[in-house]
């Protein structure tokens, strides 16, 4: 195989443009003109795009290894920088892996570096926050019927544990976040779907970022909120997607007014 089959074509170190088909002159007034802006693609970007497409195209899976550093260079037509710059940057999205004395190689796929990486961008825009509390708020309604036809005794013993230590904090006016991560993690648990917990956790790694500078308020009536997240686990019990849904519509309400 020639090192052209095995990453394509040479990365172009020129502006990208696309040309559509040109009519005649009577044509190019009267119609939307087919010329559009160039677009100027940094080097590393193209190098990454070049190792993706070369990834997927050869159908590539976790813990292939692909060219070295020196091979890609020379393959796609651009400098060692370049390769090494555009090869940093698969590697904090999670793509590849560079193993000191070995190579680089291919990575499972993870939303993990998405998610590590979205509190931080949240936290300076209080509308951003609103709108990962709209997507938790979709989500807690959606998967009502499927959490009802999950649940086991185990997660409601999961449930029943976090509330007990919860009303006791409450009981003594304190609210802990940690307590409110869990619980929504744990309403998911059943579900065999880590990302849906992730998503859980996320949401709280934001609001305690955003608490934390002062800019959200935390809960003014700990016994409330407690009873609230109690009223979703009796209708979890009873398997009421009914009451389990009212339950979850009186809980956002508090959160909104706070944000807004």
């Amino acid at each position: 195989m020639s090192t052209r089959d095995i990453l394509g074509s040479k990365v172009s170190s020129t502006p990208q443009y696309s040309l559509g088909k040109v009519g005649s002159v009577t044509d190019f007034k009267t119609e939307q003109p087919s010329l559009r802006p160039m677009i100027r693609k940094p080097v590393h970007k193209q190098v990454q795009d070049a190792i993706r497409t070369h990834i997927i195209e050869n159908g590539l899976n976790a813990g292939d290894q692909l060219p070295p550093e020196g091979q890609l260079a020379k393959i796609l037509g651009v400098s060692r920088n370049s390769v090494r710059e555009g090869v940093k940057a698969l590697e904090v999205q999670g793509v590849v892996e560079a193993r000191v004395g070995a190579g680089l190689f291919v990575l499972p796929f993870s939303f993990d570096p998405i998610l590590e990486t979205l509190p931080y961008g949240l936290l300076s825009d209080l509308e951003s926050v609103g709108h990962l509390l709209h997507l938790r708020e979709v989500l807690d309604r959606g998967i009502v019927e499927q959490v009802i036809a999950a649940v086991d005794d185990k997660q409601l013993a999961a449930l029943d544990s976090i509330l007990d230590e919860w009303r006791l904090a409450a009981s003594k006016g304190m609210y802990h976040v940690n307590l409110d991560r869990e619980f929504h993690q744990a309403l998911y648990s059943s579900l065999d779907n880590p990302l849906l917990s992730r998503l859980a956790g996320l949401f709280w790694d934001t609001m305690q970022g955003v608490a934390d500078q002062s800019t959200f308020p935390h809960v003014e009536n700990p016994i409330e909120t407690h009873d609230l997240h109690r009223d979703m686990v009796e209708a979890l019990r009873a398997r009421n997607p009914i009451d389990l849904r009212k339950a979850i519509n009186r809980h956002y309400p508090g959160i909104w007014s706070s944000i807004l």
